[in-house]
């Protein structure tokens, strides 16, 4: 009974509660973009050798690293969205164990790696931008 009042006290506050899906989702996103980057890299050059130009792969990952940005950038608004429901008074500190204290918890660290993750998709890209060839 306890538990279903503060569940009902999560949905009336925040409207839905901050899942931990959606706080792992944007990092997701950078690992599988990351690991498309490098093996795809791999691949091409392995392939067409070391002297090979890049201009194909390059086209191929700056589209992958636009899709894993709006990817992040849509996980962002709705968890903007979702954090600002949850901001009942402006208190950004968390004293009390309350399930809206731990929904706002929860979006706030969502949010933080949603923007980590989307540095780190960029971040993995540059070196593409400077290689002209496999070598």
């Amino acid at each position: 009974m306890n538990a279903n009042r503060a569940h009902d006290e999560v949905e009336r506050e925040t409207g839905h509660g901050t899942d931990l899906w959606r706080v792992i989702a944007a990092p997701i996103v950078w690992a599988l973009h990351f690991l498309f980057c490098y093996i795809y890299g791999a691949i091409y050059c392995e392939k067409l050798g070391r002297d090979a130009p890049l201009d194909d792969a390059r086209i191929a990952i700056i589209i992958a690293t636009v899709f894993a940005l709006a990817l992040i950038a849509l996980s962002t608004v709705h968890l903007w969205r979702v954090r600002g429901r949850s901001l009942t008074d402006n208190d950004f500190e968390f004293e009390h164990n309350t399930p809206e204290e731990r929904h706002r918890f929860l979006s706030h660290v969502a949010l933080m790696l949603c923007v980590l993750s989307a540095v780190a998709v960029i971040y993995v890209a540059i070196p593409m931008l400077y290689l002209v060839n496999c070598r």
